[in-house]
């Protein structure tokens, strides 16, 4: 914990815009104290598995326990224990989310509760959709897992809940980091961290840059960005300010992974790549987030938001297409992307007492903008000549995609939402929390595809939504929070067919659960929940590469999930989690009898437990902290069809981190091992084929070193 003694009013500005940000003495009225949960202890350096607030719930920084909603949170220390690279790997610390399809590791790809995909619009960065593919990196922080439908604050939403990368903020403290790695497989990263004071100006600066350069873990292929995100803050006696930049160059690899035989993995080598060296993805993404905070009065204050972000890319793929016995017959497809997000929100955030009774409240009013355009689409045609014997793979016999697809190029999905909102926790009294709140939000959507004589008009449709939520909180001690809940949520169909457009999805949800803390640095959260989904819409996979678009119908998620984190005992730390999903299609109008499958990707029992601890050992050695935990993942279907099923794994993880004796410069050296017993996995499919199964990574190594001044 850090105490910051605040003596302006642009302390309550501090703590929901720019959390983590240590502020400037002024020479004016004092406030009384403000306490701001940090991720690390600022003693000696060491940090925590948990935090007890969050700002994704309620848009401004809230105890988790006076919301009617789980919050789930990998903190800071998690990511740098563990060494994290992407959000993927991040969910294995979070109950009921498990991965889907990445498309060929370049996205973000998760499920939550459920339901979820490489492309929902799930993914915020500090409070606004992200457009980017792979959102977590050298500018994180920490992240929110905002569970259930979160359609009230934050609009067209999956029913599962969404995830908020949070990131590093300027600090009036000077300090930097450089950072280097060495990865096994080959190549390694090299990172700067570095803030502080723009001398008496009330500024503060954040510098992050990272270059990374590494070989894939399968036979051949690189993986590397060079990222640069400078950042600025100011804090005046009743405003604020920040704004924060970020750029990435990146490069990887597009592999489809492996291929299934009579329902099971092809008995083939598990790191040949059945593609080509010209299979990967190279783009540019950017974002940028300015928030200006000004404070009314001790009661209210208001908070005016920009956000927009962009991903920039071109992707080539050996699209597998049969399989007959050994020969996999594959064709060469590609296109250029450009994806981007425009966000403006002028919020409302209050405080107040009124009749002797708390309500924290929040009302607001945002636009936003969603463009997904997918210009020159390349569709090479089918040949003998690209054939692939799987067991003894020959590159360099399909040519690179070169035909442009007149029907497929042009693909064009804007959707614009403007909305009003309002929500309040009312606290009745020291025990009784009421949540509850609505958002009335008016949708446009328009898409098109083609080109010239193949032009062909998609969607073009409006409508409004009211989205409820309601909820009860109640305390019967300092120590417990009992909760249960009502939402619903919806999405615009992006999906079309022949012109006509489905109807949006909506769900709606019942949760019920319990908050413990036994002690401050320990907190357990189980959850019960139901979730019904309808009006889905499956992009089923065609023999030559394209999609179609069919109505499923309706679906239903329901489960339990609990967590815990923290410190169980003096210098020993734990993340422990476990779900039970039952996913089930009620209806489907297109299929009937796939009518009681369960949905694909998502597994019905996952399960994790990682432990820490901070060796007691002299302090003129240095310190040393060593961790290890592993991963359950349940049996999943591979396909709408529940044809095949991919199969239950559990993989382990290690590190050991060794604290340097150093006085004048924080030094350290870890080693972190992934996948420690070398576990051949299949994390998830695309949801239709068996031919594009994605592998989990073998035994990879990597060796840290980071010096703080």
């Amino acid at each position: 914990m850090v105490k910051l003694f605040n003596r302006t009013h642009a302390s309550v500005l501090l703590c929901s815009a720019l959390p983590g940000l240590a502020m400037a003495a002024q020479p004016v009225t004092e406030l009384a104290p403000s306490v701001i949960q940090s991720t690390r202890d600022a003693a000696d350096g060491s940090g925590s598995y948990t935090l007890s607030e969050g700002s994704t719930a309620s848009k401004t920084s809230t105890q988790n326990r006076d919301e009617a909603q789980t919050v789930n949170t990998v903190t800071a220390q998690t990511l740098d224990d563990y060494q994290v690279k992407d959000l993927n790997d991040a969910m294995r610390f979070v109950s009921g989310v498990s991965q889907t399809n990445t498309l060929g590791g370049t996205k973000d790809a998760v499920i939550k509760r459920g339901f979820g995909s490489n492309d929902d619009n799930s993914i915020l960065r500090d409070g606004v959709r992200s457009a980017i593919g792979r959102n977590l990196g050298a500018t994180t922080d920490h992240v929110e897992v905002l569970k259930g439908p979160a359609s009230l604050m934050y609009g067209a939403l999956e029913p599962g809940g969404l995830i908020n990368v949070i990131s590093k903020q300027p600090q009036f403290t000077q300090s930097t980091t450089l950072t280097g790695s060495g990865y096994s497989e080959g190549g390694g990263t090299f990172g700067l961290d570095t803030t502080g004071p723009l001398g008496d100006t009330n500024l503060a600066y954040r510098l992050v840059a990272e270059r990374s350069h590494e070989d894939y873990w399968r036979n051949y292929g690189v993986d590397e960005h060079t990222l640069i995100a400078p950042s600025i803050a100011w804090v005046g006696d009743r405003a604020s300010f920040s704004l924060a930049y970020t750029y990435n160059d990146y490069a990887s690899p597009f592999d489809r992974g492996t291929v299934f035989a009579n329902g099971h993995p092809a008995d083939i080598s598990y790191r040949d790549r059945l593609d080509e060296r010209w299979a990967k993805t190279v783009g540019i993404s950017q974002s940028t987030t300015a928030k200006f905070e000004y404070q009314l009065n001790d009661a209210w204050r208001s908070r005016l938001t920009y956000g927009w972000t962009e991903d920039r890319y071109s992707l080539a793929i050996a699209q597998p297409s049969t399989l007959k016995g050994d020969t996999l017959r594959r064709i060469a497809n590609g296109g250029h992307y450009d994806y981007e997000s425009r966000y403006t929100a002028l919020d409302f955030i209050g405080d107040q007492q009124l009749f002797g009774q708390r309500h924290e409240i929040v009302v607001g009013v945002d636009n936003e903008s969603l463009d997904k355009y997918r210009g020159k689409t390349y569709r090479n045609a089918s040949s003998t000549t690209g054939n692939l014997n799987i067991q003894d793979p020959t590159y360099g016999n399909l040519a690179e995609p070169s035909t442009v697809s007149a029907v497929q190029s042009n693909a064009e999905n804007n959707l614009v939402t403007t909305s009003a909102y309002f929500k309040d926790n009312w606290h009745l009294n020291d025990r009784w929390i009421l949540v509850f709140g609505g958002r009335q939000e008016h949708w446009d959507q328009y898409s098109d595809q083609g080109l010239g004589s193949s032009y062909a008009p998609g969607a073009d449709s409006n409508g409004d939504k009211f989205l409820p939520f309601g909820g009860i909180v109640y305390q019967p001690t300092d120590n417990v929070a009992l909760y249960a809940n009502y939402s619903r949520s919806f999405v615009p169909n992006d999906a079309d067919d022949a012109g006509n457009s489905f109807k949006p999805t909506e769900g709606r949800s019942y949760e019920v659960g319990i908050k413990y803390s036994p002690v401050q640095a320990l907190n357990v959260n189980l959850a019960v929940y139901d979730i019904v989904k309808k009006n889905l819409v499956n992009s089923v996979l065609q023999s030559n590469g394209d999609s179609i678009d069919e109505a499923v119908g309706k679906a239903r998620s329901r489960g339990v999930e609990l967590d815990v984190t923290g410190e169980i005992a003096r210098n020993w730390s734990i993340i422990g989690t476990y779900a039970y999903d039952h996913t089930e299609v009620l209806k489907n109008e297109e299929s009937p009898e796939q009518e009681g499958n369960r949905l694909p990707n998502a597994p019905m029992h996952t399960a994790s437990l990682y432990l820490s601890h901070q060796l007691a050992l002299p302090a003129e050695t240095g310190k040393w902290h060593v961790g290890a935990g592993a991963r359950y993942v349940g049996e999943r279907p591979g396909d709408d069809a529940n044809s095949f099923w991919l199969d239950s794994y559990t993989t382990a993880d290690a590190f050991v981190r060794w604290d340097l004796p150093t006085h004048d410069y924080k030094t350290s050296l870890q080693l972190n091992i992934d996948n420690l017993f070398n576990k051949e996995y299949y994390p998830a499919t695309t949801g239709s084929s068996t031919l594009q199964v994605e592998e989990g990574a073998l035994r990879t190594a990597r060796l840290t070193a980071s010096v703080t001044f």
